[in-house]
Parts: C-alpha cells; structure tokens; sequence
C-alpha cells in the first residue's frame, strides 16, 4: 500500500495523518503540486489525500498548480480510489462532482463543535457531537449523490462521502503544534479577522487527543477499503 499526499503550502501537512501511516507502517509520498507539474507511476498508489491550503479551488486562472491538484484527484476518481480531501481537499471534490464552490458569509477559524448528521460505517465511533479546528472562508453545495456526514452551526456542508471519496471541511488530522503555526504563518488573516488565538491556549488536551482517536478509527476503515 502506499499512499500519495497533495499538499498545497508546505507547512499544511498531513499532520497526524502520517503519524498513523508511520505507525502502520504505509509507504507516503508528498506531491507538492506548486513545485512539480505531475507525479510519474500514479497507478503505483493505492489512494489519495488531498490536504489545504489558502487558495480558493476556483482560482485556477491566479494557481495554476490547482490544475494539477484538479486531474491528480479526477484520475484517482475514475480509477475507484479512496480520496480523502481536507478543508481545500474537500472543496476540490466538490468542485470535481460539478457542485458549487465559493466564498461563505464568514470565516470559520478556530475550535467549534461539529454535528453528525447521518450514519457511515466509516464514521462509526464518532459521536454525535464533537470538537475540531476549522479554517476556512469557502464553502460547497453538496455534490449530487453524495451524502451529507457532518455539519457545524456555521456552514451546513462539513463533511460528505461519495462513493470512495469523502470530504472533510474541518481539521482533525492537526496537532497542537501545527495549530499555533498556522496562526504564526497566517498572523496577517488572525488579526484583520480579529481571531482571539489565546483562547486556544485554553484548549483542553482531550479535544487534541479526542481528534486524533477520531482520525485514526476514521483511517482504520477508511484504508482498509483499498
């Protein structure tokens, strides 16, 4: 097995996901589209995750790079893949499955509880309520045959599966760590939003060790569909 990870800005990484690929000891490889225009032998990878960043899926014409992410992701699709797309990851697969993207009414930036809205036997152990990061300012429609998973009181389209693919628009593959070098990166955004970050400080350990738990039982099944 091995799996390939589209990353868009370098310090937006798979985070604990590759804390779990470690310990399971499966083949990773980042695909760092902004700096290559393709990835040789991609039938070499058994799935895909495809990981955020600060540009907005339908600026292709302002990134160019965005249109490797577009037909690394549709090539996954047509093969029958599992692809895992978080936060931009998301949006590109809904974007793909002809729904709309675009700019919500606010942004989503910091730690808010997140509703499951129906059953999947991929998201089994999550409950019905629970607390991720979010950073976001884009939302999507729901693609047409996918099924809603997971929303928030802020945006209604969190979380879908479709087929093989599944769409998370929340964080919970962050560590503490990465979480206060994201606000140290996007300082810019923290403050013209006006982004109290200290109260994250406050953050118990639970929800980072509750989040990983998630994402690991999340993986578990997720993987094993390959």
């Amino acid at each position: 097995m091995k799996v390939l990870a589209i990353r868009h800005v370098e310090f937006e990484h798979l985070g604990n996901i590759a804390k779990y690929l470690k310990q399971k000891k499966i083949e990773y490889k980042y695909f760092d589209v902004w700096k290559e225009e393709k990835v040789k032998n991609l039938e070499e990878f058994s799935a895909l995750i495809i990981c955020g960043g600060y540009m907005g899926v339908y600026e292709s014409s302002k990134y160019k790079f965005l249109k490797n992410t577009l037909n690394t992701t549709e090539y996954f699709l047509k093969k029958q893949k599992p692809i895992l797309g978080i936060c931009l990851g998301s949006q590109v697969l809904a974007h793909i499955l002809s729904a709309n993207v675009f700019r919500g009414d606010k942004k989503e930036i910091g730690f808010f509880d997140v509703f499951k809205r129906s059953e999947d036997e991929l998201f089994g152990d999550f409950p019905h309520t629970f607390t991720a990061f979010h950073w976001h300012g884009d939302t999507f429609d729901l693609p047409k045959s996918a099924k809603l998973i997971f929303s928030s009181k802020m945006y209604e389209n969190q979380g879908f599966v479709y087929e093989k693919a599944v769409g998370l628009q929340f964080h919970i593959e962050v560590s503490k760590n990465m979480v206060f070098e994201w606000a140290e990166k996007y300082r810019e955004e923290i403050e013209k939003e006006k982004i109290d970050t200290k109260s994250w400080e406050k953050v118990k350990e639970d929800v980072f060790f509750t989040m990983e738990k998630l994402l690991f039982s999340f993986l578990e099944k997720f993987l094993h569909r390959i």
